[in-house]
Formats: C-alpha cells, sequence, structure tokens
C-alpha cells in the first residue's frame, strides 16, 4: 500500500511541471525555429499559387475590359481566399502588391 502512495507522489510532482508550463505549447510571442518558419513559407508558396495564377490572367487581359473584368472578380476572390490562409509577412506583402496589380486593372476599367 506504502508504493502506491509513493507511486501516486511520484506521477503527481512529474504532472505538476507539465500543468504549470502548459505542456510543451510556445507562447504567442516566442519566436518559431527555423523548421517552423519554413514550414510557414511552403504553406504560403501553396496558398499563393492560385491567387498568383488567377493575377496572371488579371494582367494578360491587359486592355481588354471584356476580359479583363471577370478575371479581376476572379482576382479579388483568390486573393481573399489566400489571405485567409497566409502565415509570414512576405506572404501579406506579396497579397498586397498583388491586391494593388489587380486594383491597378480595375481601375483602367470601369
Amino acid at each position: 500500500m506504502r508504493t502506491m502512495t509513493l507511486a501516486a507522489r511520484a506521477a503527481a510532482l512529474l504532472l505538476v511541471p507539465v500543468l504549470m508550463t502548459g505542456g510543451c505549447k510556445k507562447g504567442k510571442d516566442e519566436p518559431k525555429d527555423i523548421g517552423e518558419q519554413m514550414r510557414d513559407v511552403e504553406a504560403d508558396t501553396q496558398v499563393m499559387r492560385d491567387a498568383q495564377a488567377a493575377v496572371n490572367e488579371v494582367l494578360r487581359a491587359g486592355s481588354d475590359c471584356d476580359m479583363a473584368k471577370p478575371a479581376v472578380a476572379l482576382a479579388i476572390a483568390k486573393l481573399d481566399e489566400a489571405a485567409r490562409h497566409v502565415r509570414t509577412a512576405a506572404g501579406n506583402a506579396t497579397l498586397d502588391s498583388l491586391r494593388q496589380q489587380v486594383r491597378t486593372a480595375q481601375n483602367a476599367c470601369p
């Protein structure tokens, strides 16, 4: 009976530090390690593919407003979708740049 009490104490002593630190989760302010950063960059690259392709269609349409208008609508939708999934500051900056290109085309074809 005494060994169970010692085992229970040992388990409790091991469990307290885990509970106090919240497991091994990183806090929001802790920097990501290089592996996490690389995974974020790869995820952003995949997310941006469709958005970039849609913006390219807008740019290809150029001054042909009949082709550009539907392409602009599709590009805006793709950019909005990408914005929900982007993980990095560079990804956000790229999205802003792409949005500006779409706005420029949109303003050219009122």
